[in-house]
């Protein structure tokens, strides 16, 4: 990780301070992923600040212009450190992207690696199911030719759980958005 100043903002390069190569013990990989996951909540704090720099210079967020009627910069904001916060939200955004990818790599190996645990009840094998969560979303409604209509999700349908989100961790609909938002170009498991 490289932390720098530009233009009096503090940035922090996290790109390329993981290893590609997963740990092979269970004990390493769950300290490999409780690094990570830590990692992910520093980029977010970087993201929210970044997005406060934003939302100071008059709300002008990510899309907002930054030229006024007559093409000049605008007067009431501060340009340079919108286009470096902008710069910064997306790198890190794509850097979160990244971490959250080597976690979900992690957690299947670490899945991989756990042994088995078999319910037995009068020394006879039971069969292991995965546990059902409850319901917690209700779809009203999907767009024709879009990613969740061509996997099958229809209107009427209702969710126990998508991707990580289930009824248990849920708050609000920017929780299904920001899975969303990690997931662009990714299949998102949904269990109906």
């Amino acid at each position: 990780m490289a932390t720098e100043v530009i233009n009096g903002i503090e940035v922090t390069d996290y790109r390329h301070s993981e290893d590609d190569l997963l740990p092979t013990s269970v004990e390493e990989l769950k300290e490999y992923i409780t690094r990570l996951s830590e990692k992910r909540n520093v980029i977010q704090t970087d993201i929210d600040k970044h997005s406060e720099v934003l939302r100071r210079e008059n709300n002008v967020g990510m899309d907002g212009p930054l030229i006024d009627s007559e093409q000049f910069p605008r007067s009431d904001i501060d340009v340079v450190a919108v286009r470096t916060a902008r710069q910064q939200v997306i790198m890190l955004t794509n850097d979160m992207r990244n971490v959250m990818g080597h976690i979900e790599q992690a957690l299947f190996k670490l899945h991989e690696l756990m042994p088995r645990q078999e319910n037995t009840r009068n020394g006879m094998r039971e069969e292991m199911r995965p546990p059902t969560r409850p319901p917690f979303l209700q779809v009203h409604g999907v767009l024709p030719d879009s990613p969740a209509f061509i996997s099958g999700l229809r209107d009427g349908d209702i969710i126990c759980q998508i991707g990580s989100l289930h009824k248990e961790n849920f708050s609000n609909l920017g929780d299904v958005a920001d899975i969303v938002k990690l997931s662009v170009n990714k299949a998102v498991p949904v269990k109906l």
